[in-house]
């Protein structure tokens, strides 16, 4: 019986954060690793709770024979390294290599594997077991895989459990993975990727705040851009704010932060941004291709990719803005507070600060007491001058403002005006 490179004890210590859910959720993502699309947890509990059967199957390419080694083996790398994993640019490969497949110690005494796989054009089918007590063990590796006509996947048997019940799975369970999952199931809303409880699908929809849909142009090259804004009622439990880069396919093919830095003003998004410029776009150059001249990849240096980016950083900043007020409020406050503005100028520049900052916080980034106060006084010479009229025209420099914002300033530099 082959044994995974470290002692039962040592596994359980460096799991030791994995809860039942969190165990699940791994389950989750080795299926979705494997290019399952539809995931399915099945579950039967008596009138006590006390569950009887619980599964979970996925729909992946399975676990082939030849690599079942490989897949239960390597689990432990450096810190560093699975840091890195959780950091790649794309949303696949998300598990942590066996990681995932030994945590039902936290809520099962034994797990049963049954996977089919293909090969040279036919299925393979073939079983593997471990127990919480010799987890460093496993069987399968001897085993010789069958012909079936059944389709590729896993299905993971769980028995012996005692730290799930069916009461807390159907109070608490689709909770935990609408955080856990949502994002994931958006990005892959094309492909129908799906999470089923007991046949009933993961409502991840319910998950959202707003939504909006939209279709930008680079009149140059024609390209086009549709673009899908999420706003999560909820923080995600894993995945920060990104963008998502989509090709024709509905293939993710890279993904990235926003240029949002949260200041806890609960902004949680995603934006999918789906097009056929994606299907061949250099993200990332390796060295080598770095002193060739690109052919038929796109590349960051394009024209239609600055377009992208500077309407996506509009798109954020604008929807960003409702959740910047209370921060306004706070800056025109500590701008009193330090006597940044003057007690006899605070009437004047409070709502005219707030409101800038709201319009793009970036203004007031960084800066020391005496260029808080070089700004403040400079806002206050124009709210005072014939020269207010310009002040849109200047801030309209430094951050393109839609017209609903210049107008929203004009009406405010008029009321000041006056």
């Amino acid at each position: 019986m082959p044994k995974i490179q470290i002692t039962a004890k040592g596994i359980k210590s460096a799991l030791k954060k994995y809860t039942p859910y969190l165990s699940i959720a791994e389950y989750i993502w080795n299926g979705f690793d494997a290019q399952a699309s539809e995931i399915k947890i099945d579950y039967v509990s008596d009138k006590l709770g006390n569950l009887e059967s619980f599964t979970i199957a996925d729909n992946g390419y399975g676990i082939d024979h030849a690599k079942l080694q490989e897949k239960f083996e390597p689990l432990f790398e450096s810190k560093k390294a699975l840091e890195n994993k959780l950091k790649k640019n794309q949303s696949a490969i998300h598990g942590k290599n066996g990681i995932g497949r030994l945590t039902f110690f936290c809520f099962a005494r034994n797990a049963a594997w049954k996977t089919v796989f293909a090969k040279d054009g036919s299925n393979f089918y073939y079983d593997i077991y471990a127990n919480s007590e010799n987890i460093n063990l496993y069987t399968g590796v001897s085993a010789v895989p069958r012909k079936t006509q059944l389709p590729t996947g896993t299905e993971v048997t769980f028995s012996g459990i005692h730290g799930l019940t069916g009461f807390g799975l159907q109070e608490k369970l689709s909770e935990f993975l609408l955080k856990e999952f949502a994002w994931f199931l958006a990005l892959n809303s094309g492909r129908n990727f799906s999470i089923l409880i007991n046949g009933e699908p993961l409502a991840w929809e319910s998950l959202i705040a707003e939504k909006e849909q939209s279709q930008i142009m680079h009149e140059k090259s024609q390209t086009v851009f549709n673009l899908t804004y999420v706003r999560w009622n909820e923080k995600s439990s894993n995945e920060a704010s990104r963008y998502y880069y989509i090709d024709e396919t509905q293939h993710e093919k890279w993904k990235e932060a926003t240029a949002i830095k949260s200041k806890g003003e609960q902004f949680y998004h995603s934006v999918f941004v789906q097009s056929p410029y994606f299907n061949s776009f250099a993200f990332k150059k390796s060295a080598a291709q770095e002193n060739q001249q690109p052919l038929l990849a796109g590349t960051r240096s394009d024209s239609q990719f600055r377009f992208l980016q500077k309407n996506l950083a509009n798109l954020l900043r604008i929807k960003r803005r409702p959740f910047l007020k209370a921060f306004a409020q706070d800056l025109a406050a500590e701008y009193t507070q330090k006597n940044v503005i003057a007690t006899d100028l605070h009437e004047k520049l409070a709502i005219t600060i707030q409101t800038l900052y709201e319009i793009q916080p970036r203004l007031f980034a960084s800066q020391n007491l005496e260029q808080k106060k070089f700004l403040a006084n400079t806002l206050n010479l124009l709210l005072h001058s014939n020269q207010l009229g310009q002040l849109t025209s200047v801030i309209h420099s430094i951050v393109e403002l839609n017209p609903e914002e210049k107008a929203e300033l004009e009406e405010l530099f008029n009321d000041k005006a006056e």
